[in-house]
């Protein structure tokens, strides 16, 4: 109880400053908040730091390449593509897979919106919001730790060995330099957080995996917007005022924290997922300063997902079954 607590207090304290702030891109604070009340024992500014800096370095590496090449996006795309391979090749364990999803998202969504001709000219402000969002969430999460001493250490994570072939490089350039060319070409931005099962998906060391992955998605992830969507109409356009939106955001992180704990593994991690599901469209869409009950935002990022989330299905399924043919088709010869 008292580590459920202390968490909640890192999510909640973090999503309060960045409404107050007035923050122009409050996911980044909303993802790293998660990430450090999760998986980060340490209450030193510069140890929680060092969590967000892989993703802050990628992001502003990002930007740099945009702006060098802002006229020419194929190059920004085959840069792209080129450090995704460079990336999947590195992975060759579940925890490495965990620690670079994150990075790689950072660099498609400043891909995105720098090729966006309604979003270019914001590119200072998500740079402003994203140097800010580490800032805040690192001494928001030191300032709670101190108060609330850390007394149970974070488990140690089980490493699980993931061999790299070219086929799962393969799988990997397709499925995310395919979906990254798409939205960047279509400008569709509010389909870049579509791309973040792409990576995880894409990262599954079996086609059977991914199927799972993909199912577990779609209850984490559209499962989120639905409540997301409940909660925005419980809040009735109320979440304006500060004190009823604190109260409702620590009840409801609170009790997705608390699932979290659940006996068997993959419930757990399912609601572990559901919690950043949850808040992402619940911060960009319901915890703004004004008082847009966001019903079409959140709706539209379920449909994006659940399409998404299809594609990859299908994909997993028909990779499967060629693998399986092909498989039965080679038989021995017997002498």
């Amino acid at each position: 109880m008292y580590e459920l607590i202390r968490k909640t207090l890192i999510i909640v304290l973090c999503l309060m400053l960045s409404k107050m702030l007035h923050l122009t891109v409050s996911v980044y604070i909303v993802l790293f908040s998660i990430v450090i009340a999760t998986s980060c024992d340490s209450s030193h500014i510069w140890e929680i730091t060092k969590r967000i800096l892989p993703s802050l370095f990628a992001a502003l590496g990002a930007v740099v390449v945009n702006q060098v090449f802002a006229t020419h996006p194929f190059i920004i795309w085959t840069c792209s593509i080129l450090y995704f391979d460079h990336v999947r090749r590195k992975v060759d364990s579940n925890l490495k897979a965990r620690m670079v999803t994150l990075p790689l998202f950072m660099i498609i969504f400043i891909d995105t919106y720098a090729n966006s001709t309604a979003y270019i000219l914001s590119i200072p402000d998500i740079v402003r919001d994203l140097v800010l969002s580490t800032l805040i969430t690192a001494l928001a999460a030191s300032f709670i730790n101190h108060i609330m001493p850390i007394k149970q250490k974070m488990p140690m994570v089980h490493i699980v060995s993931m061999p790299v072939s070219g086929a799962d490089r393969l799988k990997m350039l397709l499925l995310v330099g395919v979906g990254l060319a798409f939205i960047m070409i279509n400008q569709v931005t509010s389909a870049v957080f579509c791309l973040v099962p792409l990576i995880t998906s894409a990262m599954q060391p079996t086609h059977d995996l991914m199927k799972t992955h993909s199912r577990n998605k779609m209850l984490s992830q559209v499962g989120g917007c639905s409540l997301a969507i409940i909660v925005s109409m419980f809040f009735s356009g109320t979440e304006i005022n500060l004190f009823t939106y604190l109260f409702i955001s620590s009840v409801l992180v609170f009790t997705i924290l608390w699932w979290c704990n659940h006996p068997d593994k993959n419930e757990g991690l399912i609601h572990s997922d559901a919690l950043m599901g949850f808040l992402i469209p619940y911060q960009l869409y319901i915890g703004q300063y004004g008082n847009n009950f966001g019903l079409n935002s959140i709706i539209l990022r379920a449909f994006e997902l659940l399409v998404v989330l299809l594609i990859i299905y299908a994909t997993a399924y028909w990779l499967e079954r060629l693998t399986t043919n092909s498989e039965e088709g080679v038989k021995p010869i017997v002498m």
